[in-house]
C-alpha cells in the first residue's frame, strides 16, 4: 500500500509543507538531524506530506508554519532533555510530524488518505482512514528506529 494524499475537500497550494520537506531533507544531508538513517527520514517526510497538507490548507500558511515551528522547537528541547548526546536542543522529525498527524485528525476526524495498492491483476486505489495510516506510520517509524 502506497499512500499518496488526503482526500479532504480543502484545495490550494501547500508551499509551506513542501518547503518544510525540502528544509528537513537538507538538514539531514548536512548532518543536523542526529541518529536517523535515510529510511527514517524518508518515512518522516512522507508523514509530513500526508499529515501536513490539510492543516496548512485549513489554517493558512502563516498559522500552520507557526504551529510547526512551536511543535518542532518543543520536540527539540524535549529530545535535548532526554538524550545526553544531543546537547540542549536537537532537531527531530518524528514528534513534530506525529503532532501534525494528530492535528490533522483533530481538524478532520473522518478524513481518509488515498492509497495505491499494487496487487498484481487488481491494482487500484483505496481510501484508508487517516487514523489507520497514522498508526501504521508510527509503527513503521518505531520499527525503523529499532533496526
Amino acid at each position: 500500500m502506497i499512500p499518496f494524499r488526503d482526500t479532504m475537500e480543502a484545495k490550494g497550494p501547500v508551499w509551506i509543507t513542501l518547503a518544510l520537506i525540502v528544509a528537513n531533507f537538507v538538514l539531514y544531508l548536512v548532518g543536523k538531524v542526529p541518529d536517523l538513517n535515510f529510511w527514517q527520514v524518508l518515512v518522516a517526510l512522507l508523514g509530513l506530506w500526508l499529515f501536513g497538507c490539510y492543516p496548512e490548507r485549513r489554517l493558512g500558511p502563516i498559522a500552520y508554519l507557526a504551529i510547526y515551528v512551536v511543535l518542532a522547537a518543543s520536540a527539540g528541547f524535549l529530545v535535548g532533555a532526554v538524550d545526553d548526546n544531543s546537547g540542549l536542543f536537537a532537531i527531530g522529525l518524528f514528534l513534530p510530524v506525529l503532532a501534525l498527524g494528530l492535528l490533522h485528525l483533530a481538524l478532520a476526524p473522518r478524513s481518509k488518505i488515498l492509497c495505491f495498492v499494487p496487487v498484481p491483476l487488481a491494482m487500484t486505489f483505496y481510501q484508508v482512514p487517516t487514523i489507520a495510516i497514522l498508526v501504521g506510520w508510527v509503527g513503521l517509524e518505531v520499527l525503523l528506529t529499532a533496526a
